[in-house]
């Protein structure tokens, strides 16, 4: 396989890297982010290097550099580089993370941040924030386990007028659907039934060669 088939070749979840696991090909505006995204990829593989940017497509980071405000309450599902980029743009950040080492690497960058609240939690008390009350958040990223039933939590903890974003909102989009589908489905349940709105983002993403959808819900 030369080189250039193996930059366009998507695997089994894509039909190419320029199309996200539901089949949607990425207009031509995306293409503009391609040098970048390039570049963050071979800097991850070569030395190990991410830049401080949400894992999220580039389209959906540069809506949410305008939407978010800096006296927001935020929550995230999954942690990582994006944790200390949500930090500098809102006021009280809660990270919940799932996986022990990552967590334990992450939680080595934000020793200096005031801001954060970062939480291991395994188990149902991964997506259980019964010590929280409801309608506490002004934003809410599930980009972690359990989308499911973080999806259904992320409701009912979720202001008025409040927003939720879905990274990788085009994952298991096979016959049998998933974990994802239950999510996206749970979401547009509440946009429906709220007289909320949906917007999708399909971008390629920093440090990484391929294509994926993202849904931001307000409700």
């Amino acid at each position: 396989m030369s080189i250039i088939s193996k930059i366009i070749t998507g695997g089994k979840a894509h039909k190419s890297r320029f199309h996200d696991e539901k089949g949607n090909l990425i207009d031509l505006g995306g293409f503009i982010y391609l040098p970048h995204c390039l570049a963050t990829t071979l800097a991850r593989v070569s030395i190990g290097y991410r830049p401080v940017l949400p894992w999220l497509g580039y389209r959906a980071i540069k809506h949410l550099e305008k939407l978010l405000q800096p006296n927001w309450n935020m929550l995230e599902w999954g942690s990582g580089m994006s944790t200390l980029w949500f930090a500098q743009r809102v006021q009280n950040l809660t990270s919940i993370e799932d996986y022990q080492p990552w967590y334990d690497k992450v939680k080595l960058t934000l020793d200096k941040v005031q801001n954060v609240d970062y939480q291991l939690k395994t188990g149902n008390d991964y997506f259980t924030l019964d010590n929280y009350l409801d309608r506490t958040f002004d934003f809410i990223l599930i980009d972690g386990s359990e989308r499911g039933n973080c999806a259904k939590t992320a409701i009912t903890k979720i202001k008025r007028g409040g927003y939720i974003y879905l990274d990788n909102s085009d994952k298991h989009s096979t016959s049998e659907g998933g974990d994802t589908r239950i999510a996206e489905q749970t979401l547009l349940n509440a946009v429906k039934e709220k007289g909320g709105e949906a917007l999708y983002f399909v971008d390629l993403v920093p440090t990484y060669l391929a294509v994926n959808q993202g849904m931001l819900v307000k409700l």
